[in-house]
């Protein structure tokens, strides 16, 4: 937990460098699915849960066509009885095709915040998706995570568990 706060409070003070004329606040809300897959001796099985995130965004100027977005996210996803809370907090590079479209790219840390036995809490992946920017306030947004991290706390070789997401939402800026 203290990783991630840290983390957090790291990247905050970071983006107060910007400059404050060009940063857009707002929310964003919507599907969340959760890919785990297990990967041992060659073989893998994935499960996948379905659920939602809500959050806050900002949004920072760095260029014409290049924005840094991040967001501070609760997803939570659940199916046959198995449930997973996270915060995720996704650092993405945004870049503008067109005035309206864009494509992302970057890190995506995440804490599972529920009740997890055995599990390597916090996870780094490797985030990619595309935007469209319905009007000036309103934007939807679509991307796909893959998980980097072994959630497998002390697994023997050859042994992995590893969470991919995968999001579409949609977002309002103030």
């Amino acid at each position: 937990m203290k990783k991630v706060l840290f983390i957090a409070v790291v990247a905050l003070l970071g983006l107060g460098n910007l400059n404050a004329q060009d940063a857009k606040f707002g929310a964003v809300a919507g599907y969340h699915n959760l890919s785990q897959k297990l990967s041992a001796e060659g073989n893998s099985i994935s499960v996948d849960i379905n659920g939602f995130y809500v959050g806050v965004s900002g949004e920072f100027t760095l260029s014409e066509t290049l924005n840094l977005q991040t967001e501070l996210q609760y997803a939570s996803a659940s199916q046959d009885g198995v449930s997973i809370d996270l915060i995720v907090l996704p650092i993405l590079a945004k870049y503008y095709v067109s005035d309206e479209f864009s494509l992302q790219a970057g890190p995506q840390l995440d804490f599972i915040v529920s009740d997890s036995e055995d599990a390597n809490v916090f996870g780094l992946g490797l985030a990619i998706g595309a935007g469209y920017d319905i009007s000036e306030n309103f934007y939807i947004s679509s991307r796909y995570a893959f998980g980097l991290t072994n959630r497998l706390e002390d697994a023997p070789s050859g042994v992995s568990i590893k969470m991919n997401t995968f999001q579409a939402g949609l977002g309002y800026r103030f």
